[in-house]
């Protein structure tokens, strides 16, 4: 990226792709991931771009606490752009062998990506000068050889990337070993309530807010299914944070947990139903007195009956000082009943 330098001609630069652990994503770059289907190849391109850009994005990230806030002058977006050489746009290379390491993916098909995302309805951002809306491509003049690929960006989308006032963090290796594309849809939906450890939507709230038309899914079960099942597996492997769920009435409950602190590695992560039924498990084991093969005989039939089926009817319907084997057999005369 090019600056001024007193009279002397501007010289071109190209930002490049660099190692990093981690990117960071701007609030406003979010909800266009939110909003916007990107495929897998798409999104790996938009993370080596993020992964260019991050030293940039720092400048805009406010100190938590500065010795100097009195006369320090926060950098603004005109001050950035001001040096720009070729007129609001910058050049991006980026190495095919980033983009498709194990060479899983036909260059045809990243060609096809870059040529999608030159489309003019993929962004849509605010325009001052009329006080409304253009739609924009993300990127521009995409072109390759055979080990790189070469693009430009305009910079109302820098500046939307840029707007760090909001901006959250995400491993870079997450678009390189997801299954599914959802997955980076739903973790940008999720970091926003991860501050408050979880959120409760309805069904079809949440299907809106993922930019997901209702006639997508018939019904909640292909959701889980199609859906937040892949997602889950993702981000419990490649990711920060995860989430489980639990699903009621017509809305969700999700719990959002950090993915190092949940398990050991190699470790499965459990399920909602799998936690509740360890909780479950704990407390009969103390309250009614069973060993160690009552309390396999009970985990069976959770997990054959499902945690909140089989807890519903076992609710309050044996006595408190019914215990030991005694116990077994009353749950199983109930389970007759059902």
């Amino acid at each position: 990226m090019s600056k001024k330098d007193g009279q002397s001609p501007m010289k071109r630069e190209t930002l490049t792709s660099k190692q990093r652990k981690k990117v960071l994503i701007s609030n406003d770059f979010r909800e266009v991931l939110i909003s916007q289907e990107t495929s897998i190849i798409e999104q790996r391109i938009i993370t080596m771009i993020l992964s260019a850009v991050k030293d940039d994005q720092a400048m805009f990230i406010t100190p938590k606490s500065s010795l100097n806030t009195a006369t320090d002058k926060q950098l603004t977006f005109d001050d950035y752009f001001e040096g720009w050489a070729h007129q609001g746009v910058v050049d991006f290379a980026v190495s095919i062998a980033d983009i498709n390491p194990q060479r899983k993916m036909k260059n045809s098909a990243i060609q096809e990506a870059l040529v999608n995302m030159t489309n003019i309805n993929w962004l849509r951002l605010k325009d001052e000068t009329i006080n409304g809306y253009k739609a924009v491509p993300f990127i521009l003049e995409p072109s390759w050889n055979k080990k790189q690929i070469f693009f430009k960006m305009d910079k109302a989308v820098m500046q939307h990337m840029l707007n760090m006032s909001q901006y959250y963090s995400i491993k870079k290796d997450l678009s390189f070993n997801t299954s599914t594309s959802n997955t980076l849809r739903f973790l940008m939906w999720l970091v926003k309530f991860n501050k408050n450890g979880g959120v409760i939507k309805e069904y079809t709230q949440l299907l809106k807010e993922l930019s997901i038309p209702v006639t997508k899914y018939e019904g909640n079960y292909r959701f889980e299914r199609d859906f937040l099942v892949r997602v889950k597996a993702d981000l419990d492997n490649f990711n920060d944070i995860s989430f489980n769920y639990s699903y009621k009435e017509g809305h969700y409950h999700f719990i959002i947990y950090d993915t190092q602190n949940a398990v050991g590695i190699d470790q499965k992560f459990p399920t909602l139903d799998e936690l509740q039924i360890d909780r479950a498990l704990k407390y009969l084991k103390r309250q009614r007195a069973l060993d160690d093969q009552q309390v396999r005989i009970m985990r069976k039939l959770y997990e054959v009956r499902g945690y909140q089926e089989l807890s519903k009817h076992l609710k309050r319907k044996i006595d408190v000082d019914v215990k030991g084997e005694a116990y077994i057999k009353a749950v199983f005369a109930l389970i007759e009943t059902i």
